[in-house]
């Protein structure tokens, strides 16, 4: 009886492993790259859970695990995940609380000019931020739904 009992909780214990991993697994969607810009030369479109904008080719997917907000997030390599003054960013639209209404302005607040703005597709706020705000605006005029 007892070895029927222990047996059921080994059994009990690695399922309950094996669902945890699969979540963890499919519960973390990240973005990807998945190809070429239709509209600029030396850009990528990068998608995110059915959002897609195009960026420069030479920015990476920052992993943001340690970070105290984490969110999906492009920039340049060299980029401090933690700290944004530059890049692109994908944030959900019910929790995205900006200062200003959609659109680019100049971020007062960095050491460098900076430029930034958002516009809302889907269920999100895609969010740009670069020294050149017609960067920023190319970002954010090319986002759009998958599809």
């Amino acid at each position: 009886m007892r070895g029927r009992l222990l047996a059921a909780v080994a059994a009990v214990a690695a399922l309950l492993i094996v669902v945890v991993g699969w979540f963890q697994t499919t519960s973390d969607p990240r973005s990807e790259v998945i190809g070429d810009s239709p509209s600029r030369a030396a850009w990528k479109t990068v998608e995110y859970e059915g959002v897609r904008i195009d960026i420069p080719s030479a920015w990476e997917r920052l992993e943001m695990d340690d970070c105290e907000f984490q969110f999906e997030r492009w920039a340049r390599p060299g980029s401090l995940p933690c700290d944004f003054e530059e890049g692109a960013a994908f944030y959900g639209s019910a929790t995205f609380d900006p200062v200003h209404g959609p659109g680019v302005r100049r971020a007062t607040d960095n050491v460098s000019p900076t430029w930034g703005g958002y516009i809302y597709v889907g269920d999100f706020a895609v969010y740009a931020s670069y020294g050149d705000p017609d960067l920023v605006r190319d970002v954010l005029a090319s986002a759009r739904r998958a599809g």
